[in-house]
């Protein structure tokens, strides 16, 4: 039951996550689905694995909101779906990025009122 629980709050936090690091990586430049899933993998140092069962229907979301744009393109001699920001996807990155910074600080304390400070947060 505990590993229930502990797998939910994972999914949770995995999904905003993962998606705001979407968001981040296409900001970075226009990318196709594995690419994207490798650059959030990376920026989430390992603790998120993005699976195309999250990336896919995350970037279809995006499309229907006219966050994202998708268009097909020969990369490495292959068609792939590459996906970029819109404008409108930019501002999005934006309020997101707002947004994650107003929780940031009581996350953190929330956090280690459970579990005490952790060594990195206190480091200059």
């Amino acid at each position: 039951m505990e590993k229930q629980r502990d797998a939910y709050w994972e999914m949770l936090i995995n999904r905003s996550v993962q998606r705001f690091f979407l968001l981040w990586a296409l900001h970075q430049r226009p990318m196709h689905g594995y690419e994207l899933a490798r650059t959030i993998k990376e920026a989430c140092a390992g603790c998120c694995e993005p699976t195309d069962a999250m990336i896919y229907p995350a970037l279809r979301d995006l499309v229907g909101s006219g966050h994202v744009e998708c268009r097909e393109e020969t990369v490495s001699g292959r068609r792939r779906k590459v996906c970029r920001l819109t404008d409108g996807g930019e501002e999005a990155y934006r309020e997101a990025a707002a947004a994650w910074q107003r929780i940031m600080g009581p996350l953190v304390e929330a956090v280690e009122t459970a579990l005490g400070p952790s060594p990195k947060a206190h480091v200059s």
